[in-house]
């Protein structure tokens, strides 16, 4: 059954008419500044302001018209906006009785008209009971079909005949396109925020088990709570799901991401039909070609092999299906059984596609020269978790609250808390994890080797403006040398915002070993 699709009837928007309005009344308002000069100097001319007075009232119309459509956008679409609460229980001793240790607030949208409403996992995935709120204010329990990597969700509620939003195809998304956000920010349900798309493609992100690649970027105004909300279109379609954002005090700064329209359907997609989603595992890094890329190589597109042991920072794999099947980096992959493959994206969404253990024709470009291979696809491993002590300016924008009459009743353990950045808290931007024979194996760092390998870096973070990048090794920071990810967390929350000091670490690629010490401000 495919999902129902509403689409807008009233909303008509006349953004650029708005643009030209916008110059007509700047045009009137220095035409009725300089007037008066001219009628100082001169005899009065009286059919100069009653001109003027004509363009601004057909002015001030037009505007009023653009703000009413503006108005009918955000009912049109708030219709199918959704507010959702989710608890995390736990039994407390002999009684059995549970507990909440944890609730949080976010939000979704009526995915399909019978009651299937999408969500990020991370606003549902480890709640014990989900309560989805309706604009026009019933509540239901829900169910939850998740798809944790992809940090997309699914929650069924017993209702039918509900309004729903369309998906617009994300890959026809401009920067400079107008975008409105709508959610739940800080539990303040039905807010509406506009802006515009910032930027698209933004590079992949691994925050925990969950993936983020190709993000949409936007200054609509995105906070905690506004997770899971759409991000919609001047036509109310959907072009992306609101799901992180860059803040270095835990509010927007302006930089919020949202997951595709097209990913986050299609995931939507496999989660009603098979009610989950099984990953295979090619066990490669890759990224997508750039356009001089594709100019040189004379192809429409395809993903490019930067590493083909492994496909996750924290995966290591030293006997993968792409490394049995003899593949290595810089070549380009174009198809995977009967899939093209266009962008690295594509080559993720055909590990949904194919079960593991299904052998599959995997073709590319090596050396300009067309090649194929036969590919038994494996299972994908389990990410392991990450230690993220510095990592929290790109979070997930899901507001959690753990009132002080539940703490009491919890004495065994401190409750699930969330990441609170704070603004005069320093950072460097990293998530690291201790040097491991596994990390050693997997990032190509020889024995001996003391500090933190460093494993994803925050966008416009100090550790980025340094360069750094996963794999690299952290092993000095001022006078203290690194041996452990928990000594990173240590000495940097000794530091005071604007503060600098010197950061080295160590990059081994091919054999070399590359030092850099550089002077960072935090």
């Amino acid at each position: 059954m495919k999902p129902s699709i509403r689409t807008p009837k009233s909303v008509y928007l006349t953004i650029g008419a708005g643009f030209a309005l916008g110059a007509v009344c700047m045009a009137a308002v220095f035409s009725g500044k300089a007037l008066p000069q001219v009628i100082a100097q001169e005899k009065p001319a009286v059919a100069a302001p009653r001109l003027v007075a004509e363009t601004s009232a057909e002015s001030m119309a037009e505007l009023r018209n653009l703000d009413t459509s503006f108005a009918n956008l955000a009912e049109y679409a708030g219709a199918a906006i959704v507010d959702i609460k989710a608890v995390q229980e736990r039994a407390q001793g002999k009684d059995g009785r549970r507990v909440p240790i944890s609730q949080g607030e976010g939000s979704g949208f009526i995915f399909r008209a019978d009651g299937y409403i999408m969500t990020n996992d991370h606003v549902v995935g480890d709640a014990t009971k989900v309560t989805v709120s309706l604009k026009d204010g019933r509540e239901f329990k829900g169910t939850v079909t998740r798809a944790p990597f992809a940090d997309i969700a699914l929650v069924k509620i017993d209702a039918k005949d509900l309004p729903t939003l369309s998906f617009a195809d994300s890959s026809k998304v401009r920067p400079g396109q107008f975008a409105m956000a709508l959610g739940a920010p800080f539990g303040l349900e039905n807010t509406v925020t506009v802006g515009h798309v910032s930027a698209l493609h933004r590079s992949e992100q691994f925050i925990q088990d969950k993936v983020y690649a190709d993000l949409i970027q936007t200054d609509a105004s995105i906070n905690r709570g506004n997770s899971g909300g759409p991000l919609i279109n001047i036509d109310g379609q959907v072009v992306g799901v609101n799901t992180a954002i860059f803040s270095p005090s835990g509010v927007s700064a302006g930089i919020g991401f949202a997951i595709p329209s097209n990913q986050a359907k299609f995931i939507g997609d496999i989660l009603l039909e098979k009610g989950k989603v099984t990953r295979a595992y090619l066990g490669v890094r890759m990224e997508s070609l750039k356009e001089f890329e594709k100019k040189d190589m004379k192809l429409s597109g395809g993903a490019k092999v930067v590493d083909p042991g492994r496909d996750m920072p924290g995966f290591t794999a030293s006997d993968t299906p792409a490394g049995k099947a003899g593949l290595r980096p810089g070549d380009i992959i174009v198809q995977i059984g009967d899939r093209k493959i266009d962008s690295s994206v594509d080559l993720r969404n055909s590990m949904l596609v194919y079960a593991p253990g299904t052998e599959v024709d995997v073709k590319y470009v090596r050396d300009g020269k067309s090649a194929s291979a036969k590919v038994k696809l494996g299972a994908a491993p389990e990410p392991p978790k990450m230690t993220s002590p510095q990592s929290d300016e790109l979070e997930s924008p899901f507001g959690m609250e753990i009132p002080e009459e539940l703490r009491k009743m919890i004495p065994e353990e401190k409750p699930v808390q969330p990441i609170t950045p704070d603004s005069s808290r320093p950072r460097l931007g990293v998530s690291v994890a201790d040097v491991t024979a596994e990390m050693r194996k997997q990032f190509g760092v020889p024995e001996g080797t003391k500090g933190a390998v460093v494993l994803s870096v925050s966008p416009g973070s100090p550790a980025a403006t340094l360069g750094m990048k996963p794999g690299d090794v952290i092993t000095k920071i001022g006078s203290r040398a690194i041996s452990s990810s928990n000594e990173i967390v240590e000495v940097v929350s000794k530091m005071k915002s604007g503060e600098s000091t010197s950061v080295a670490y160590s990059r081994f690629s091919d054999g070399a070993t590359t030092k850099v010490e550089a002077t960072v401000t935090f």
